[in-house]
């Protein structure tokens, strides 16, 4: 019997035990949530607002996901009746950038909001919020909220329309509202607690035993898998590169130590003259 390439037996070898996956995998979070009236109920508890009426725009989670250049993003975007974005994403990495991934959401949403020659003032609110298994600022609360104000007077806003919002699931109850409490109580034990979160274990539920959704996680898992042995090949090639190049330079060195000429160098590591002529001069070695 003939042998399967290796990245085929890796995948083949791979389980997912479907029923484990909770409402904090970033993909059932993203497929729960496209429903937009969860969707609706779940910015309203954590943002404690009305909101009239929610239109789920994309979710970027099945496999005609963004494979961009910043990897497989799996986020939630959505659109209120005013014209309101927002952009939730569950993270469970613990991952010091995401203030830094907040400012390029904002500005992606900023362009989708708004075309060239527009005005600014037509561009609505964009809330940018991460639902964090983790106290990214280590101060044990449960909701970090960011606006724009002035550095010398707290009192004055910059009223620039924009918000991030960071969940800690596992920070203190203390001042949190009953309601995004249950919430975030289901999210850090899966247990539900009252009739909204009852609801999304129930989509939880049906979501794991339908196979479609099931072929779709699979294949994003292998699609992220091959992203980064590619990654992870090339940052090898790369290595084996640099260390190739760091040893020539070490090799001339010497041997220009010893008072060895250019050609006498060139031929005794095969390479032409004017590759160790461009090595010399770019370290400044004297000939």
């Amino acid at each position: 019997m003939g042998h399967l390439p290796e990245r085929e037996v890796c995948h083949m070898r791979r389980h997912i035990d479907f029923d484990k996956i909770g409402i904090t995998d970033d993909v059932m979070f993203c497929t729960v949530l496209s429903n937009s009236e969860d969707c609706r109920e779940f910015l309203q508890r954590i943002l404690g607002i009305e909101i009239e009426e929610i239109v789920v725009v994309g979710t970027q989670v099945s496999m005609k996901s963004n494979f961009h250049a910043k990897g497989v993003r799996l986020d939630v975007y959505a659109k209120d009746k005013k014209g309101n974005a927002y952009d939730i994403e569950m993270q469970t990495t613990k991952m010091r950038e995401l203030p830094l991934r907040s400012r390029y959401y904002h500005s992606e949403m900023d362009s989708y909001q708004i075309a060239a020659g527009e005005k600014y003032g037509n561009l609505k609110h964009s809330i940018v919020i991460f639902v964090c298994n983790f106290d990214l600022f280590a101060k044990n609360r449960s909701v970090y909220t960011f606006e724009s104000i002035c550095c010398e007077d707290t009192e004055i806003h910059l009223q620039d329309k924009r918000k991030t919002i960071f969940i800690n699931i596992n920070g203190s109850r203390e001042g949190v509202p009953k309601e995004l409490a249950h919430l975030l109580d289901y999210l850090k034990t899966k247990t539900p607690t009252d009739g909204f979160t009852e609801r999304l274990e129930q989509r939880v539920l049906e979501i794991r035993r339908d196979t479609e959704w099931r072929d779709d996680y699979m294949t994003l898992e292998m699609k992220m898998d091959e992203k980064y042995e590619q990654g992870l090949e090339e940052g090898i090639a790369k290595g084996i590169e640099l260390g190739i190049g760091q040893g020539l330079r070490i090799q001339i060195h010497k041997k220009l130590e010893k008072g060895k000429s250019i050609s006498q160098i060139a031929d005794e590591c095969e390479e032409s003259e004017d590759v160790i002529w461009k090595i010399v001069r770019e370290n400044g070695w004297k000939v």
